[in-house]
């Protein structure tokens, strides 16, 4: 009877020289596979005419572990998601999900509002708003 390995394997890989493969793994530990540092989570930033967009993918965490802090010009974002007693006591081969604290800091423009931040958080993906203050909004001059 023959034994299967139970890890995924990239089959491309078996052809790399060695070197090339330990690098590899090198560079997962460091920066993540999808290369972000570890502890980071995948940002979207935009901007509409009036206000500032960033959305954060945030899986299993709760609003109770979410910080947010607005200060002097840098939105700071943390997000944390625990362990479950039971999964951490289970005896898994592997996990590759994510348990932990993440953060991230923004720096934001002067023509924001800073008493208008708002923050939702549904799906696993935290949506952050920022109005545009009052003075940054095109005027429009009528001509008389």
């Amino acid at each position: 009877m023959s034994q299967q390995c139970m890890t995924p394997k990239n089959r491309l890989r078996e052809f790399l020289p060695s070197n090339l493969s330990e690098f590899d793994s090198f560079l997962n530990q460091v920066l993540g596979p999808n290369g972000l540092r570890a502890g980071q989570t995948p940002a979207g930033l935009w901007e509409d005419d009036g206000s500032y967009h960033i959305e954060l993918d945030v899986p299993g965490v709760t609003r109770e572990n979410v910080e947010i802090t607005l200060d002097k010009g840098t939105l700071s974002i943390s997000a944390e998601r625990k362990h479950e007693e039971s999964e951490a006591t289970r005896k898994g081969w592997r996990e590759e999900r994510f348990y932990g604290k993440v953060t991230r800091a923004f720096s934001l423009p002067d023509t924001i509002d800073s008493e208008s931040v708002s923050a939702e958080l549904t799906d696993g993906v935290l949506r952050v708003t920022i109005a545009k203050s009052p003075a940054a909004q095109p005027k429009k001059i009528d001509v008389k």
